[in-house]
């Protein structure tokens, strides 16, 4: 199995070098393992544009670092960019966007992790395709590429012979996947085991930090938020919320969901459950009282709209993230 992984300016390192670690360590270890050489042995290049046009040795791997090869590859990963460049990637790196199109004319398998999927969208390969990327910059994407579907609540999705994954750091995650697509569930998990990467399929949002939407012009509905994040664990109602900044009902939701897409009420229970979050990882309280704290008189309501909104309930979240989780 060919393998090549772009090594672009700004690309973010771990998630050049990572993702070649875990593939060999896969090819190293499965035969260890199992006294069975690989049915299809793993050799991996690093794929760069440079204004040379040459082939190039990587100076501390040894694995050659290849520009405008005829190598056809089984699979190529476009890694992360650099939060800043992304502008500057998805335009100086063209050569790279046609070699992309070239591969995946020649059935290599594309697979993107986190804001690379802005490089792999310039290529025009994934309109009206499903694709996910990283949490923040979903609605930047959206803008972008109108004609691709975002599903920023997933961690990795497969569209058959196109993969993209969410945050940088799942490309553990995700090459523990794509390992069980080329090699086998069993291969995978020992892997997995070997190098103690979870292989979880939790939704992104589960580990998303909720961002508090002001970034918009309507000064009454910023009021009406920052009420909100500072009353929380009150009873608040719309017709209390509404009447407060002289409105009707109708047009308070209205004028809300339009600057902050969120509901009154969405963004409500999304400031209670961040609050719920920073209190089951940070103090010893009972489910019970955090939920009284966070404005749930209702446990079963807590609970409930908790693991809807974070894919875990309350006493999942805070074995895996409260003090006693990382003990």
């Amino acid at each position: 199995m060919r393998i090549a992984i772009l090594n672009y300016e700004h690309a973010v390192a771990t998630c050049v070098t990572g993702p070649a670690e875990i593939w060999s360590a896969m090819a190293n270890t499965i035969p260890l393992l199992t006294n069975t050489p690989l049915k299809n042995p793993v050799a991996i290049d690093y794929i760069r544009a440079d204004k040379k046009k040459s082939f190039r040795k990587a100076l501390e791997t040894g694995l050659e670092e290849v520009l405008g090869n005829e190598q056809v590859y089984d699979l190529v990963i476009v890694p992360a960019m650099r939060a800043a460049k992304i502008d500057d990637v998805v335009t100086g790196e063209r050569q790279l966007v046609d070699w992309l199109n070239q591969q995946h004319a020649k059935n290599a398998d594309l697979a993107s992790i986190c804001i690379g999927a802005f490089l792999l969208a310039e290529t025009g390969l994934l309109k009206g395709k499903k694709v996910t990327t990283n949490i923040r910059f979903a609605d930047l994407f959206r803008q972008r590429y109108p004609d691709v579907e975002v599903q920023d609540d997933k961690i990795i999705i497969d569209q058959g012979n196109i993969y993209t994954c969410g945050g940088a750091f799942v490309f553990t995650t995700f090459m523990i996947y794509l390992i069980e697509k080329y090699f086998g569930h069993q291969e995978a998990i020992m892997v997995s085991k070997v190098l103690m990467i979870n292989t979880h399929q939790l939704p992104q949002h589960t580990f998303s930090v909720f961002q508090l939407q002001r970034n918009h012009s309507d000064e009454k509905i910023v009021e009406a938020q920052l009420f909100i994040e500072k009353n929380y664990e009150h009873s608040l109602s719309i017709e209390g919320l509404a009447g407060r900044y002289y409105m009707s009902n109708r047009n308070f939701i209205r004028r809300f969901e339009g600057a902050t897409g969120n509901t009154p009420l969405e963004y409500l229970q999304r400031v209670r459950i961040e609050a719920a979050k920073k209190l089951l990882e940070n103090s010893n309280d009972s489910i019970e009282q955090i939920a009284v704290k966070c404005g749930y008189e209702d446990i079963g309501f807590f609970r409930k709209i908790f693991k809807r909104n974070v894919a875990l309930n309350p006493k999942e979240y805070q074995k895996k993230y409260g003090k006693t989780g990382w003990g």
